[in-house]
């Protein structure tokens, strides 16, 4: 009964979001597409790629329903051969999210799958988590905005003076070998936050602060703080993004940068 009826369930809300009622099929995608190279390089760390994307499935109202997915791959530098790159490890994460829009705030709660594997090598390092999280943040924070702002309204410099942050509460459950594996973190909490400093017509200059306070199993408190330097371009459809990144402290478990606290990149968001 309850698979004849969801088809059924499906086409109406469909049909009224055709119709101009509360609920609307989006299917659309925001992400970012970003590398950089470490200024101290070995065997383990040399260029970092990420690639996210989040896909909004459909609205209701002001909720969103999005689904999303981010792969990250760790290559280190390769001596007494041709080639220099090396990829030695990746980490993938599933999830999605259900997310409720307010007029300058955001409010959402997640449940993601992250693991991390070795790339070619002999030895098996994995490590996996399940992890359902709650967030809040301003509305400037999401991509599709924070990738998306118009030109700025007078021609020339200006001062943009724009503040926007995102706080992400993740919790490790639930517990056991099936869920969790190769990591010791029990809590996570995120505050990052963006300011933008100036714009000149297609031009912006910000800073950001992303920040990661972890309770690990033995109920002490660890920490990595980094910090962005970022000379941005708007496009129509999106940005791209130069940066200076250094991590001020890091003393987690999950690839720490406490000895490469220095990297040069570039960032695509759309």
């Amino acid at each position: 009964m309850l698979k004849k009826a969801l088809p059924i369930l499906i086409l109406t809300l469909a049909a009224s979001g055709a119709a101009g009622g509360d609920f609307e099929p989006l299917f659309e995608g925001h992400g970012d597409i970003m590398s950089y190279i470490y200024f101290k390089q070995d065997a383990e760390y040399f260029i970092d790629t990420e690639l996210n994307a989040v896909i909004e499935t459909f609205r209701y109202k002001r909720f969103y329903f999005t689904v999303d997915l981010f792969k990250e791959t760790h290559m280190g530098r390769k001596y007494n051969s041709n080639m220099v790159f090396d990829p030695t490890r990746a980490h993938w994460s599933f999830g999605y999210s259900g997310r409720i829009e307010m007029d300058r705030y955001f409010a959402e709660a997640q449940m993601h799958h992250d693991c991390f594997h070795d790339i070619d090598r002999w030895h098996d390092n994995s490590v996996f988590w399940n992890s359902p999280r709650i967030g809040f943040g301003s509305l400037g924070y999401l991509p599709k905005y924070k990738y998306h702002r118009p030109a700025a309204e007078k021609p020339g410099f200006a001062w943009e003076n724009r503040f926007d942050y995102y706080l992400l509460a993740a919790f490790f459950l639930p517990k056991g070998g099936s869920f969790q594996k190769g990591h010791d973190y029990d809590f996570t909490f995120n505050t990052n936050f963006r300011y933008g400093i100036f714009r000149y017509g297609r031009l912006g200059g910000d800073i950001e602060s992303d920040n990661l306070w972890v309770v690990n199993a033995d109920n002490d408190i660890k920490r990595q703080h980094r910090f962005s330097l970022n000379s941005t371009v708007y496009g129509n459809k999106g940005v791209m993004v130069v940066f200076l990144r250094i991590w001020t402290y890091d003393d987690q478990s999950i690839r720490s940068r406490s000895e490469h606290k220095f990297a040069l990149g570039m960032h695509l968001g759309f």
